[in-house]
């Protein structure tokens, strides 16, 4: 659909598991000196149905609209609607980055290689998970 060359650790993941909700389920991440908490509150599924469809969550987010940059995929969502998004480019593979909402690039005007409101999370998906933590840490 975009081509995209998934993650190993990532693909992996969407084979064994789909989607669906995880616990425990909160990471930080660093926010222009800030460090914020998150959760997600779904990862993203392939399968016929629209909530949660990564097909779906890719055709608005990188196709109809480019809110993301080229080589940057969805994977999850948090309960405010930002994103958790996973880097397939060759410079950052697998890097996860949380995607502010409230701070949108509009992709269709800027180059791919702005990250401004893109935040890493961790240098890989394993990484990223092996972080996550219950809501009460």
């Amino acid at each position: 659909m975009v081509g995209l060359k998934l993650n190993y650790d990532y693909e992996d993941h969407l084979l064994k598991y789909n989607g669906g909700y995880c616990t425990p389920n909160v990471f930080s991440f660093n926010e222009n000196g800030t460090w914020t908490r998150s959760s997600i509150d779904w990862f993203l599924a392939i399968y016929d149905g629209k909530a949660d469809n990564l097909e779906v969550y890719i055709r608005n987010f990188k196709i109809d609209e480019k809110r993301l940059p080229s080589h940057i995929l969805p994977i999850a969502h948090d309960p405010g609607g930002n994103l958790i998004c996973i880097s397939c480019s060759s410079s950052d593979e697998g890097y996860v980055y949380f995607w502010d909402h409230e701070n949108e690039v509009d992709y269709s005007i800027e180059d791919d290689q702005n990250y401004d409101n893109l935040y890493l999370v961790a240098k890989s998906f394993g990484e990223f998970l092996d972080g996550l933590k219950d809501s009460n840490e």
